[in-house]
């Protein structure tokens, strides 16, 4: 693992213990932020791709004739392997219409059994996979780490709670908040490569993760409040359809709990300060980031089921930028 991702990994697991001593509350997101903020970006370097005429064509057409013949994959290890890899493939036939589908079909039909479960989780949550070229300015690399971060989180929607112990449930938060401060690619739909996503993604991960009663509250907020604080530094726009999703994970969170809903609430009221001391921004990436909070404001304003508390506050607070 690259050492500065190490190094926040390691930042963000003692805050989270801090969160879980309930030692840390008010300041999560002044210290979340800063965190983001600490993280040094790096020069574009090429991206290694895998080789798509390597066999993986061959896996799919196997996969799929045991799933209509509605019978267990018997895939082994190193086979899945080699199909996660082609998850960092930038054809969409190969990366999703290809290993994503099929592999989503397997989970529906419980083709796989608990090793090859086993397997396929601990691959994706493979840093060199999760973390590739994330520092970096937008590149291809995006299409693999996505592509991992939205097969995680449908990995774990399947996945039986008796098999996915404390140890396994804290490792995954720690590496979920990590790639949400670490990545800043927010595009959506790329000609000829098809689907990014990331931030969509991530959203689904969080959302999954969030529904399972085994995960202890202080994560759940911590792994909201790391969204909200990525979501503010954004230099570029989300415009895929990712405030959807994020409002409906935040509203459907904030019901769950006045814990959360304060930890929201709150939140909002310090990004509205932040907004506050630059009235007009003045380049792209600031109208970018003007306009984000602004589209996701609008989603959130959208759900006839937002707390009260929220709901007043949004439709008493004004943002003077015209």
């Amino acid at each position: 693992m690259d050492e500065q991702i190490g190094t926040l990994m390691q930042e963000l697991a003692a805050l989270n213990d801090q969160v879980r001593g309930g030692d840390i509350y008010q300041s999560l997101s002044t210290r979340l932020g800063k965190l983001m903020d600490d993280i040094h970006r790096r020069r574009r370097t090429a991206v290694t791709l895998p080789d798509d005429d390597d066999g993986v064509a061959a896996i799919l057409t196997g996969m799929r004739h045991q799933l209509e013949e509605n019978v267990p994959v018997t895939l082994t290890g190193e086979k899945l392997d080699l199909l996660l890899a082609h998850l960092s493939s930038t054809d969409p036939k190969v990366r999703y219409e290809g290993i994503n589908f099929t592999v989503y079909d397997a989970l529906q039909q419980d083709a796989f059994d608990s090793n090859q479960m086993k397997v396929l989780l601990e691959s994706l949550q493979n840093p060199d996979g999760l973390f590739n070229h994330i520092l970096e300015p937008a590149n291809v690399g995006v299409f693999g780490r996505a592509a991992r971060v939205a097969m995680l989180a449908a990995i774990l929607h399947f996945v039986p709670t008796d098999n996915y112990g404390e140890q396994e449930l804290r490792h995954t938060v720690l590496l979920a908040g990590t790639y949400i401060c670490l990545e800043t690619d927010t595009r959506g739909f790329v000609n000829q490569q098809g689907w990014a996503h990331a931030f969509s993604a991530a959203t689904d991960l969080l959302a999954v993760l969030a529904g399972n009663e085994s995960l202890p509250r202080a994560d759940k907020l911590f792994l909201m409040m790391t969204l909200l604080e990525r979501i503010k530094r954004l230099n570029t726009p989300l415009i895929y359809g990712e405030n959807d999703r994020m409002a409906t994970y935040f509203v459907e969170l904030v019901n769950r709990h006045p814990l959360y809903e304060e930890a929201f609430l709150l939140s909002l009221k310090q990004w509205r300060q932040r907004v506050a001391l630059h009235r007009r921004p003045d380049t792209i990436a600031g109208w970018n980031r003007f306009f984000n909070r602004k589209r996701l404001l609008d989603a959130l304003r959208l759900h006839g089921d937002l707390p009260k508390s929220i709901h007043d506050y949004l439709n008493s607070s004004i943002d003077f930028l015209g």
